[in-house]
């Protein structure tokens, strides 16, 4: 028997315009924004390291209780992936990206006055379903906004956000720490970062053209890679002047060059084959389990073990360690003793005190 080829198709057109526009600053600008969003997941990891032993000190919880809280995170990221994505095909990428940044900024303002055990564990489940469709639609806006060459690096590049955001997290937990704050504060001070992400997203992104053609939204398509054309300083060699008949796809550069890209979608709005509902359940499954079906459940355990037992395991793993009663001192306790070791020590170099 012959091997199962995966059906193949020629590029569609709004991809082919893409490459044709390379990489620049619009993509840039989106690897920035988007990047912080996807720091949310690192930004919470680091954020129920430092917040559940106060938990523990505050309302007397057992460690048990505080390892349920890191579970329930990322169980609500792994459970809203899915639908999450469903709604972004619906709705957006853009939209469903800034949706679920505002409503994660959201919840942890609630988490911020969380009075209960109860409450805190339900927001923080809800608040990693939201978790799961910021990096959802996320990734779809990246790779739908990048021309082909640069998707895989794009992707790779968003992930250095974590470190920098995660070091940002760690400083806010220190100053909460020195200032003498609680942990409500340290929880509302970390939501810094996604109102920069919401910002970024609703006033210097576009929706992904290649979801609005697929749509059928040709005219809007158009208008965003015009945009993307003018950010990135690439004009269309030729102008269209069968566009201008056809409304606000028209843009201008300051030398009066009239140019759009809806007259070549249009164009050839009705002579594309290809469209994303055409694809069914078979195609779907001979595009993962064609040529290579081994490949597919490596990944998924290789991600299962990443996921579950690395990265949740070092999550929960502090929260574990410290079991004695020195955990449970408090942050007043904590300064007097330092200020009393510093008197103290220069009383004994002879220095009079501050």
């Amino acid at each position: 028997m012959g091997e199962v080829v995966a059906p193949t198709r020629k590029t569609p057109l709004v991809e082919s315009i893409l490459n044709e526009l390379g990489f620049g600053w619009y993509q840039a600008k989106v690897i920035i924004i988007l990047g912080v969003a996807h720091s949310t997941d690192t930004m919470e990891t680091i954020i129920q390291a430092i917040l559940g032993p106060s938990l523990r000190c505050s309302w007397q919880l057992s460690p048990d209780y505080v390892a349920l809280l890191t579970t329930l995170v990322f169980l609500g990221s792994c459970i809203g992936a899915v639908p999450m994505g469903f709604a972004a095909d619906m709705f957006g990428r853009q939209k469903m990206c800034l949706f679920s940044c505002v409503a994660l900024m959201y919840l942890s303002w609630l988490c911020a006055i969380s009075p209960t055990y109860p409450w805190m564990a339900a927001l923080r489940f809800v608040s990693g379903i939201f978790i799961g469709g910021m990096l959802n639609s996320g990734s779809s806006l990246l790779s739908e906004t990048m021309p082909k060459p640069y998707q895989a690096t794009s992707q790779l590049l968003t992930y250095t956000f974590e470190t920098l955001i995660g070091v940002i997290t760690a400083s806010i937990g220190l100053g909460c720490l020195m200032g003498n704050l609680n942990w409500r504060y340290f929880v509302l001070f970390t939501t810094a970062p996604l109102l920069l992400c919401s910002i970024g997203l609703a006033f210097f992104t576009q929706e992904s053209p290649v979801y609005l053609y697929n749509k059928h939204r040709t005219i809007e398509a158009a208008e965003v890679l015009d945009l993307i054309a003018i950010t990135n300083k690439r004009m269309p060699k030729q102008s269209l002047p069968a566009c201008a008949a056809i409304g606000g796809g028209r843009r201008k550069r300051k030398s009066g060059y009239t140019f759009s890209f809806t007259g070549r979608l249009v164009h050839t709005d009705e002579t594309e084959e290809f469209r994303l509902e055409k694809y069914g359940v078979k195609e779907v499954l001979v595009l993962l389990f064609g040529r290579r079906p081994w490949a597919l459940p490596l990944l998924l355990v290789l991600n299962f073990l990443w996921g579950f037992i690395l990265y949740g395991g070092a999550t929960i793993l502090p929260v574990e360690l410290a079991v004695t009663p020195r955990t449970c001192l408090q942050v007043r306790e904590f300064l007097w003793f330092v200020n009393l070791a510093c008197v103290n020590g220069q009383a004994q170099a002879g220095m009079p005190p501050l």
